[in-house]
């Protein structure tokens, strides 16, 4: 499918002289879509509206185009015309497709040369002018004479028709070269002097227009020349005269010899062309008289035959031609010669036979204009007529497009076919459309093809042209080197690890740009980019360094390259230090290198922003110092790095050391307090700052002070320490101390206790230190009055054990610090634990609401009793008072299940002694209310309800009932039911719930059965008897007891109880008698197991009684017959039966319910019948039962019906 069609068209039309102007018929289209026109070029003198108005787009409809489209033009003209040039071209948006002109007949009045487009969708992209003309018109009245010469001829003719190029005169004559003469259009006469006296010439007489040609042909005879050497003598016999002569020049047929007596004539003869002399005699001369001989040279004139008319080519390709003629009516000839001629010099000949109308000429060269001359032979005669033609040039060899480099041009070369040429024409392509046309010499090999499209695709077309003859297409294909891009941008946005690269896109056609980044011969990066996006961006370079950035523009197979250097921000140091190494006048500069690349580190120092001192450092080292500075000073350092033009850099900040106070002195001192003194110190000081250190630990946050003091009191300090007072002074962060020593005076301890200790015999004293540092602690014990031991304790310790005392007993505790020289004391008082009871013990006695607890009495002082009872969570259930002399209590109303902890202390002056622990565990209760919930063949389901009290859960037991365990289950204790299935049907079981706590437990059981099976194949069958039914089963899985049959029936739906049978496990069936014929019951087979039933029910009908008094009657002649019946005397019954044999197609009408009319019987033929009794089916279903038969035979005749047996069967 195309989306636009592009349409002009140019005509020229060249008007005969002799002609009005012509004038043309409308130009019709076929539809197509709406075309851009370009108005026609017509000469000024033809009419332009016949043309222009069906040619203006309103005209044209629209529509929806298809492929494949034929375009015709028929053009019709009113008068004759000499040329016709037409030029076409077309172009469509997706195609450009080759024109074809269909043939032109010869120049008529009315000729309608029409154009055809076809366009199918596949073919390539092509658009090239055509132009075409008519033949063109002939001479008209053609003459050629000799105006009674000798040597020449004249030929004239009437100016042709129409317009032509030239006009080509060619004289020839039998075994002589052609004369040729090429004229002007508007010359009618040609002379050919130097001809052969009496010869036979034909003249031809073609007018050309462009490669066709049209011609007229004459023909006519030079005078004969006369003879030479022409004389008579008298023979000696006197009465005779003897001629003689030379031949004459040229052709001739004969000589005539006369001899004459004055004007008389007496002697006319005729004698061959070879004849030189001729006698007179026997004429009856006079003797002596003078008589005149003359010899006349006659040539005949005899006609050539009629040259060939209508020869044209037929078809000419690169090699070969082949001209076709029509032969000459009503003209006599022996053959054809036929030669073909490349200008002067004679390619090849053929002779033909009479008959042949086409000669082909193989192996020719391609390109090369022939004439082909056809000549007509006939006997020593002949003619010919010419024709021109050419071969198709051959197309060019090797076509090659190349770009050799250049982004604008494309250079072309191809190596030229043999054969003659024109010129060559070339036409290059860029997306299916002609950008260039060029015509080239034919000897040009190679064109240099300008101003294209950079980074385009174009193909070449080439072909060469001789005459108007064009060859095949030779195709190449090439693509321009792409424009490189402009503009190319780099920067590194001051960041060390980053470049941005942008760039003005390329000018022509691109497909892609690639972008390398490259660390001198390594490429770093490589990134594709698309032609809509002329950026791209690199990270994770390295700071610093100098890269190469390649662009390149990317068409095909070719790219253009655009190359810029540029550099990473470089790397600022990293962790810059200025440090004053504990110098007062001194600074230290140390950093990290740079990462990446850099070429040197340059260091300048300020104060209050004015350079102090500065320092180029080499791009190894990473320091540097400065000396001669002022103590305590604070400075700013700044280090650069320098890479190329770019530098990075930070700065910090740089103190010198301070110096320190002078003259520290430690001042009045007391027991929470410390004073010390200095002088101030030299350079830059910020403040001091007081601190207090114990062991090198600083005891509370120090003091700032401004640096205008010169002392400071130390208050709040702990009792008897050794303190380190330091003065420090103060620049920025930096500190210069000095320090002084002194010590506190020691206080009391506190939280001085006496505690029972671990042992009831056993008393432990602690103590907590007091402010300050202690030496060490003497510690001493005494009951009343009486001191019983004294200890001296380190004093990292703050407690002490005294052991062997008396359980329960008071004692008296002094404790003294000592720090240096100087001592604090603290008294309190304690008592020893009372001893632990033994033999604790805590009984259930296997209740489930009690537990007994039982001890033995303590030794040494104490006053009773304290028992606790908790539970498992630890909560108190319990809480009693025992006096002294105790050894047994009762704790009751207890929970069930549940463990107790039990704990009995002594007492002894509201000291308690250590607990003596005991456990117990009243018994879990049993489930209640355990009964089965459901129970069917194969399963049992069991509910209860909760034990009261605690339990850990249940396990559940389900046994044989020979104890064998049939099932186990542990469940939660909140669960109150469980089921147990894959059982045997029938089966008694006993199911058992035991209730769990830690290690107790309690159970409740109970007998439950599974419901038996019921039997299987239960059939309930009568088989011919009218009283009875027959019960059978297969029995059911499991276990069971026995069988109980019962019988239900009497009236249709009844559910009475007939009869019950209660039998044994063994039996498999059972016997109803004296039922009633035709009736159907319902049996039920119940299995019986234990209490539990399981039942299953089948229905069964008796057989009825059978039919009873058959008769036949004759209802019409010998083909009808009614048999009649009594039914059954007793019981039930529905319907009958009837079936007869042989089994003929009856017609059966039931008038009553006991008789049958048949109709449609065989004359002559014997029948059997059978009745029989039908009870059930129909409407009410159920099972159905058939009496015992009874059969009847009857034979039919012509007359009358025959009975031939009658009995009943059995």
């Amino acid at each position: 499918r195309f989306n636009g069609l592009n349409l002009s068209l140019s005509l020229s039309l060249s008007p005969l002289s002799s002609s009005p102007s012509p004038s043309l018929s409308p130009l019709s289209l076929p539809p197509l879509p709406p075309p851009s026109l370009s108005p026609l070029s017509l000469p000024p003198s033809l009419p332009l509206s016949p043309l222009l108005s069906p040619l203006s787009p309103p005209s044209l409809p629209s529509i929806s185009p298809s492929l494949p489209l034929a375009l015709s033009l028929p053009l019709t003209f009113s008068t004759p015309f000499s040329t016709l040039s037409l030029s076409l071209s077309l172009s469509l948006s997706s195609h450009s497709l080759p024109l074809s002109l269909s043939p032109l007949s010869p120049p008529s009045p009315s000729s309608s040369p029409s154009i055809a487009l076809p366009l199918p969708p596949t073919l390539p992209s092509l658009s090239f002018p055509l132009s075409s003309s008519p033949v063109p018109y002939a001479v008209s009245n053609l003459k050629l004479e000799n105006n009674n010469t000798q040597d020449s001829l004249r030929a004239s003719w009437s100016q042709p028709q129409g317009d032509v190029d030239s006009i080509v005169v060619t004289l020839s004559s039998s075994g002589t070269t052609p004369l040729e003469k090429t004229l002007s259009s508007d010359t009618t006469k040609a002379h050919f002097h130097q001809l052969t006296p009496g010869r036979t010439y034909q003249v031809s007489v073609a007018t050309k227009s462009g490669e066709l040609s049209n011609q007229s042909t004459a023909s006519a005879n030079t005078v004969p020349g006369k003879v030479s050497q022409l004389s008579m003598e008298a023979l000696d016999d006197s009465n005779s005269l003897k001629v003689m002569w030379a031949p004459p020049g040229g052709d001739w047929d004969k000589y005539r010899v006369l001899l004459l007596n004055g004007t008389q004539t007496l002697d006319n003869r005729t004698v061959e062309k070879g004849v030189v002399e001729y006698t007179f005699s026997g004429l009856g001369l006079v003797p002596g008289r003078t008589y005149r001989a003359g010899v006349m040279v006659e040539s005949t004139g005899e006609q050539a035959p009629k040259p060939v008319s209508e020869l044209h080519i037929r078809h000419a390709d690169e090699t070969s031609l082949s001209a076709l003629w029509s032969h000459a009516p009503n003209s006599a000839r022996d053959g054809y010669a036929v030669e073909l001629r490349h200008g002067n010099a004679t390619v090849a000949t053929r002779d033909l036979t009479r008959d042949m109308r086409e000669c082909t000429f193989n192996v020719l060269m391609p390109g090369r204009v022939f004439t082909i001359i056809v000549t007509t032979k006939s006997g020593e005669l002949n003619s010919s007529v010419s024709v021109l033609g050419r071969t198709v040039p051959m197309e060019v060899r090797r076509v090659h497009l190349s770009n050799q480099g250049h982004v604008d041009s494309l250079q072309a070369s191809w190596e030229l076919p043999p054969g003659d040429l024109d010129f060559c024409s070339l036409q290059l392509l860029h997306n299916n459309r002609a950008v260039q046309n060029h015509t080239v010499p034919a000897n040009t090999t190679s064109l240099q093809l300008r101003d294209l499209r950079p980074g385009a695709s174009y193909r070449l077309v080439v072909s060469t042209v001789s005459g108007g003859m064009v060859s095949k297409q030779a195709v190449a294909e090439g693509r321009t080197v792409p424009a490189a891009v402009g503009e190319v941008t780099v920067s590194n946005n001051g960041r060390p690890d980053f470049l941005g690269v942008s760039w003005q896109p390329a000018v022509g056609d691109v497909d892609s740009y690639l972008v390398l980044l490259k660390d001198r011969d390594r490429t770093v990066h490589n990134l594709v980019v698309s032609k809509a996006s002329p950026e791209c961006v690199f990270n994770s370079l390295k700071s610093g360094r100098l890269y190469t950035v390649s662009i390149a523009t990317r068409s095909g197979s070719f790219q253009n390259n655009t190359v810029v250097t540029a550099r990473t921000q470089p790397s600022s140091v990293q962790n810059p230090n200025a440090i004053h190494s504990a110098r007062d006048d001194f600074l230290k500069v140390y950093w990290r290198h740079a990462s990446g690349d850099l070429d040197r580190y340059e260091v300048v120092i300020k104060y209050n922003n004015t350079v102090v001192q500065n320092q180029t450092v080499a791009r190894s080292q990473n320091d540097c110092v400065f000396s001669s500075l002022v103590p305590g000073r604070l400075y700013t350092v700044t280090v650069s790095t320098w890479s190329g033009e770019y530098q990075s850099s930070v700065s910090t900040d740089g103190r010198t050391f301070p110096s320190a106070v002078r003259s520290l002195a430690l001042g009045d001192s007391g027991t929470g307090d410390l004073v010390v003194t200095w002088s101030p110190a030299l350079g830059d000081v910020d403040h001091y700052e007081v601190q207090i250190l114990f062991n090198d630990t600083r005891v509370y946050p120090p003091v700032t002070l401004g640096n205008e003091a010169r002392d400071h009191r130390l208050a709040s300090l702990t009792p008897g320490r050794l303190y380190k007072m330091v003065v420090s002074t103060f620049s920025g962060p930096n500190q210069r101390p000095q320090f002084i020593e002194g010590r506190t005076v020691p206080s009391q301890v506190r939280n001085l206790h006496a505690r029972p200790g671990d042992q009831a015999a056993s008393l432990r004293v602690s103590w907590t230190p007091g402010d300050g540092d202690v030496d060490m602690y003497t510690v001493s014990l005494s009951q009343g009055a009486h001191l019983l031991e004294t200890r001296p304790v380190p004093k990292h310790v703050t407690e002490l054990d005294f052991q062997g005392l008396v359980p329960g007993q008071l004692y008296g505790v002094e404790v003294q610090s000592l720090s240096g020289i100087l001592v604090n004391n603290s008294t309190t008082t304690g008592r020893t634990v009372p001893s632990t009871v033994t033999a604790l013990q805590a009984d259930s006695d296997h209740t489930t609401h009690s537990l007994t607890v039982t001890w033995e009495t303590t030794v040494g002082v104490y006053e009773g009793y304290r028992i606790q009872l908790l539970d498992n969570g630890r909560d108190i259930v319990s809480n009693i008072s025992m006096p002294q002399g105790s050894t047994r209590h009762l704790f009751d109303q207890l929970t069930p299940g549940k463990w107790y902890r039990v704990q009995v202390v002594s007492v002894s002056g509201g000291i308690y002694g250590k607990e003596a622990v005991a456990e117990g565990q009243t018994r879990p209760a049993a489930v209640n209310g355990l009964t089965v919930m459901t129970a069917n063949t194969s399963g049992l389901s069991f509910i209860w309800r909760p034990s009261e009290g605690y339990v850990d859960g249940y396990d559940l037991f389900l046994y044989n009932v020979d104890e064998t365990l049939r099932g186990r289950q542990t469940v939660e204790a909140g669960t109150q039911t469980c089921s147990f299935s894959g059982l045997v049907p029938g089966t008694l079981y006993k199911m058992e719930v035991v209730s769990r706590s830690r290690g107790m437990s309690s159970d409740s059981s109970i007998l439950a059965r599974t419901v038996p099976a019921p039997v299987r194949s239960l059939n309930v069958q009568g088989g011919k008897r009218t009283d009875r039914l027959s019960i059978s089963w297969l029995p059911g899985a499991g276990e069971w007891s026995g069988y109980q049959v019962v019988l239900y029936g009497g009236l249709e739906g009844s559910t009475t109880t007939l009869a019950a049978q209660e039998l044994g496990m063994e039996q498999r069936e059972h016997l109803f008698q004296g039922l009633v014929p035709g009736r159907v019951y319902r049996a039920e087979v119940v299995t019986h197991s234990g209490e539990l039933t399981n039942a299953v029910s089948a229905k069964g009908r008796t057989a009825p009684e059978p039919p009873s008094m058959v008769s036949f009657r004759d209802i019409s002649g010998n083909s009808s017959v009614e048999l009649t019946w009594d039914g059954p005397a007793s019981g039930d019954y529905d319907t009958f039966d009837l079936q007869w044999a042989p089994r003929d197609s009856l017609s059966i009408t039931a008038p009553q319910p006991t008789s049958r009319i048949l109709d449609g019987m065989f004359p002559g033929r014997l029948y059997n019948f059978t009745i029989r009794t039908v009870s059930g089916g129909g409407a009410k279903g159920g099972p159905i039962a058939n009496s015992q038969p009874i059969q009847r035979s009857l034979r039919t005749s012509r007359w009358r019906f025959k009975l031939c047996y009658s009995g009943l069967e059995l």
